[in-house]
């Protein structure tokens, strides 16, 4: 189960990908600062010179996915039978 930070760190890289910035330049809440530099420490988000906004890292948009993302399942994989397979040709 996610923590609290976890949750609020997520909502806030979906704004950066929506919006460019966790919260408006006006916003001086201590927890945007805090969730800001967390997600720049953690290669998550970085300023692009270009845009002259914060865009999302690779890392950034695979911890969004990831909780939507289904646990790992083991397919099983069954054998054919003898009379459904093939006989292989080979010329001479």
């Amino acid at each position: 189960m996610e923590t609290k930070p976890e949750i609020l760190l997520i909502e806030a890289l979906k704004k950066v990908d929506a919006f460019g910035d966790i919260a408006p330049p006006q916003a001086h809440d201590p927890m945007t600062n805090v969730l800001r530099q967390n997600a720049i420490l953690g290669n998550l988000i970085r300023w692009d010179h270009e845009r002259g906004r914060y865009v999302l890292t690779g890392t950034g948009r695979s911890r969004i996915t990831a909780r939507h993302r289904p646990s790992a399942t083991v397919l099983r994989f069954n054998s054919r039978d003898e009379k459904d397979a093939r006989p292989i040709s080979r010329k001479a």
